[in-house]
């Protein structure tokens, strides 16, 4: 079953969307939850963490893209939904799933839910794979001394502790190795968080996670900095200052 949530601010298009589901693709889809605004959209996206968001383009406070815009982490595939063919060439920009034009024929969504299982069958597949390569040479002591970074070249190996910091660039990762070396991973800073949250690495900011073994210190000036080992100050944002301080305190 694929977790999905349902945006859009016409209820009656929300409702055919919904009644399609479930009377068609009960037993591939499962709606976990359904808004009418962007900011409930955002509430309901942040607490049940779909895997597929199908998105109105155009309502009443705004469009889909502003709420796209204010979240985060974008763990999720995106499925636009317009009465408008022209922004359908802004949701290819914008590296959307697909899209589908109001009103909705059965026969385009048959398509795109067979493309949805599709993705996710070969995600799935691939995970047992990612996993028993991401982690890799346990020590005695049982923790993560090495990581392994599969890149478009295939993968890289690194010690854990020359991990100087990590950069998001949209779905990409930049790993700031010791010696200045950089390798790209065709992953989100999100997922690699949640990966090495507990060993040690700590995200000061929306763009940027650091590894605390190279925090040579921290700056009150100019709403606070991070110094680290490569000479680098780091902007901390503000909502996440206090815990980060904390950590040394």
């Amino acid at each position: 079953m694929i977790k999905c949530v349902i945006i859009d601010d016409e209820m009656d298009a929300l409702f055919l969307l919904s009644n399609i589901i479930h009377k068609n693709f009960s037993n591939q889809l499962e709606i976990v939850a359904e808004a009418s605004t962007i900011t409930d959209g955002i509430d309901v996206i942040i607490k049940h963490k779909p895997e597929v968001v199908f998105l109105d383009i155009q309502m009443r406070e705004g469009t889909g893209f502003d709420l796209l815009e204010k979240i985060e982490d974008k763990n999720f595939e995106v499925v636009f939904v317009t009465a408008f063919d022209q922004y359908a060439i802004k949701a290819i920009q914008f590296s959307a799933f697909g899209y589908l034009v109001k009103p909705i024929k059965i026969k385009e969504f048959n398509h795109l839910v067979n493309n949805l299982n599709l993705h996710f069958a070969k995600q799935r597949e691939n995970a047992s794979k990612r996993f028993k390569v991401l982690i890799e040479n346990y020590g005695d002591d049982r923790k993560i001394k090495k990581l392994v970074i599969p890149n478009i070249e295939g993968f890289k190996v690194v010690i854990i502790e020359d991990i100087i910091r990590l950069e998001g660039d949209r779905n990409y990762t930049n790993f700031i190795i010791s010696d200045n070396k950089k390798i790209t991973a065709a992953k989100t800073l999100g997922e690699y968080e949640m990966l090495l949250v507990d060993f040690g690495f700590f995200r000061i900011h929306q763009s940027t996670i650091v590894n605390l073994r190279h925090v040579k210190g921290y700056l009150k000036g100019d709403g606070g900095s991070v110094e680290m080992t490569d000479g680098k100050h780091l902007q901390v944002s503000r909502h996440r200052k206090a815990n980060f301080i904390k950590i040394f305190t």
